[in-house]
């Protein structure tokens, strides 16, 4: 079994940055979500270890899309009612 530190490197691997637009920052406020580019061949449960291990916040849902530019997004949904707000302020995004 890998150890926290392990999987926290892990998690950064998969993550590649916060997608910081006006439709994100509103999905933010409004829908709990929040929106990362993610390594293309990542998988959703992948991209859910690696979130709450780097986050240390439960997540309800995950879902991805490719976009135009061939970069894969993931829609992140948090259980807890704050904590994509909380996230955001940590990472300095609101």
């Amino acid at each position: 079994m890998p150890k926290e530190k392990e999987i926290k490197i892990e998690g950064f691997e998969i993550l590649r940055f916060t997608l910081m637009t006006e439709k994100s920052i509103r999905m933010i406020e409004e829908q709990n979500k929040m929106v990362f580019i993610v390594k293309r061949s990542a998988k959703r449960e992948e991209i859910k270890n690696a979130i709450e291990s780097i986050f240390s916040s439960p997540v309800m849902s995950v879902n991805t899309m490719i976009d135009q530019k061939g970069r894969k997004k993931a829609f992140i949904k948090f259980k807890n009612p704050e904590a994509a707000g909380e996230i955001a302020m940590r990472l300095g995004i609101i």
